[in-house]
Order: structure tokens, then sequence, then C-alpha cells
């Protein structure tokens, strides 16, 4: 939810699981044909992760925001798009799905707590291998591990701010959506 661009939205389930599985297992794909030089592990890897990836954020994405299916791909990449930076809908319509996705967001988000205390024991494995590839390895290994500890590092030290961000923008786009409810309430009244 956090980190699906809100044009993937525009899909259905499927199509939005297709696409994030198969940007995850591309990327992932990649960074095993660079790690190991064996096209067929970046293969494997494509094949692996496109599908596991895309099953798994696919369920996700429905179960924290299960009425996506009742709009269109383009109300769908709207409210995303204007939850994630905060904005205001406009259109009362769209103003509880506002809410919704919101919602869906910071559920998200709390699920992810548990798991940080992972990353830095990562990205301490990962210095421990950048040193040893950088001292007995090929340049091609210490190339893939200095990769691998810039993403940990990311992971670590950049994320955790981009995630609040996120969630104070979808905050401020639910609070918005909720005096248009309001609003609109009022004025039916």
């Amino acid at each position: 939810m956090l980190t699906v661009p809100a044009f993937v939205w525009r899909g259905n389930a499927f199509t939005r699981a297709v696409i994030v599985g198969l940007a995850t297992g591309v990327f992932l794909g990649l960074l095993a044909w660079l790690d190991s030089g064996l096209w067929f592990a970046a293969l494997i890897v494509l094949a692996i992760m496109t599908l596991f990836y895309g099953v798994w954020l696919g369920r996700r994405m429905v179960k924290f925001w299960p009425g996506a299916s009742a709009l269109t791909g383009e109300q769908r990449a709207r409210v995303a798009g204007v939850t994630h930076w905060g904005g205001r809908i406009g259109d009362p319509a769209l103003a509880q799905p506002v809410v919704d996705f919101a919602d869906g967001m910071h559920k998200a988000a709390e699920q992810g707590r548990p798991f940080r205390w992972v990353v830095p024991v990562v990205l301490a494995a990962g210095v421990v291998a950048a040193v040893w590839d950088s001292v007995f390895g090929s340049t091609r290994d210490m190339i893939a591990s200095l990769l691998y500890l810039v993403l940990m590092a990311c992971e670590l030290f950049w994320w955790p701010g981009r995630r609040d961000r996120l969630l104070a923008n979808a905050d401020r786009a639910k609070e918005r959506a909720l005096g248009l409810i309001e609003s609109t309430r009022e004025k039916a009244e």
C-alpha cells in the first residue's frame, strides 16, 4: 500500500499483482544476475519473485483496501494519488474511499513494524559481506555487495522518514475527505 504508485491502482486486482510482481521480479533478477553472473539464476529469481511477490502483495492490496473493487481504475488511481500526496479529493463520492485507503496505509505500516529489527541485522551482515567481497571476491561481487549495502542503508535510514511523510499525507487527505463528507451531509440536510 505504501510503496505502490498510484498508477498501479488503475488495473484490476490481477493486473496490479502482475505489475508489482513483475517489477520486483525484474529488479531482483537483475541483482541476482549481477551477483552471480549467471543469466539462468536471474531468470529463476525473476520467475519465483514475480509469482510469489505478485500474489502476496496483490492479496495485501485487496486486504487493506477491500473497497477498491467498487471503483473504476481511474477512480482508484485518483484516490491513491490524492492520499499519497495529502491533497483534496474534491469529489464527494470518492471521499470515503480516501478515508478507507488512508486507513489501509496505516494498517499496512503497522503490520510491517514488528519486522523492522531485521533491517539492522541484515545491514550488519551486508557490511561483513561487502568487506569480504572487497578483499576476496571479484569486482562484480564487490559491486553487488555494495549495491545491497546501499539498498539496506536506504531501507534503514531513508525509508522510515519517507514512510512517516506518506502516513502524514494520508492523515491530511483523510482529514480533508472527512471534512468534505461532513459538508456534503450538512448541505443535504
